[in-house]
């Protein structure tokens, strides 16, 4: 079976060694997953809305439309994707919970390191770095991770995915195939460990294998057996779909009061009101508190109850 993904970001992109620039900065992710066998009924429906917005030249320009243009554009699309009944995900991430994390990971890293040179020996080891992470490749894996999971609730097996996004740089681009490939990788990983023998004066390596054993309840059948990752101009009227689809949920979420501003992010009830909630609600059963809103929370959320 063969999905086409679109997905765009809107919001904050950034590397996680910078802060929020204002209270309650996010970025989002958020993409339509589009079965093959309806995908030129899709790709039609979806054109027809987008079509009376198109310039001279054929493209589309919205961020040079009226606001009154905006909104027909919106509601036609979203209209659109109801009518064709598209499933709509999205993934979305605190700045300043994202840099937390990435504080305290260098905090531990560096205490770490001075308590392995207190305790002497005659190897040297490397001076640790934590290497700050992008936000951008962050918010694509917690999206395709979303697109798998409902994969494997709806129709687990092999399957092929043709993921569609804009214009994205190249190492950008490298990153996602990569994520994308590592949620799925099973295999144990082997890395080089290079340190100093200073009483032999020499370098010396060594190799650690990290494999991880899942417990049977959380083995998934779906197999993921090949994945295309296509950069995509404006033409391409699902990727059209999910750039207004991505930019709505950032202003939605960017509505929040200061009373839910640092709550979740990732669960059905953090888009209740949005245009498009029922189509974004995909998982007969959503399970417990998304990973990234606990390893990513804002510095300034509300207490667990």
């Amino acid at each position: 079976m063969k999905f086409i993904l679109a997905c765009d970001e809107s919001g904050a992109k950034g590397y996680a060694d910078q802060d929020e620039q204002f209270p309650g900065q996010i970025g989002v992710f958020a993409g339509l997953l589009v079965p093959e066998e309806i995908l030129a009924q899709a790709e039609a429906a979806l054109e027809a809305a987008i079509a009376p917005h198109r310039g001279g030249d054929g493209k589309l320009h919205i961020t040079d439309l009226e606001a009154s243009a905006q909104a027909d554009l919106r509601e036609r699309l979203f209209e659109a994707i109801r009518e064709l009944h598209l499933p709509c995900f999205w993934y979305a991430i605190h700045v300043s919970g994202y840099h937390a994390h990435h504080t305290m990971g260098t905090s531990m890293i560096a205490e770490a390191a001075k308590d392995a040179a207190a305790l002497g020996g005659t190897i040297q080891g490397p001076t640790p770095r934590a290497k700050p992470g992008s936000l951008h490749v962050e918010l694509f894996r917690g999206l395709y991770s979303h697109i798998v999971a409902f994969i494997e609730e709806r129709a687990p097996g092999d399957v092929t995915i043709e993921a569609r996004t804009d214009q994205v740089d190249t190492p950008i681009a490298k990153s996602f195939r990569w994520e994308a490939e590592r949620l799925l990788d099973r295999a144990p990983r082997t890395s080089t460990v290079t340190g100093y023998d200073r009483v032999e004066k020499k370098v010396v390596k060594r190799q650690v294998t990290f494999e991880t054993h899942w417990p049977e309840t959380l083995s998934i059948s779906t197999n993921v057996t090949s994945l295309d990752l296509r950069t995509v101009s404006d033409a391409d009227p699902i990727v059209v779909a999910a750039d207004v689809l991505a930019n709505s949920l950032h202003y939605h979420f960017r509505q929040r009061g200061a009373n839910e501003m640092y709550d979740d992010l990732n669960r059905p009830d953090a888009v209740q009101g949005h245009p498009l909630a029922q189509s974004l609600d995909t998982f007969w059963n959503w399970g417990g508190p998304d990973i990234s809103d606990r390893l990513f929370r804002h510095p300034k959320a509300k207490p667990f109850s």
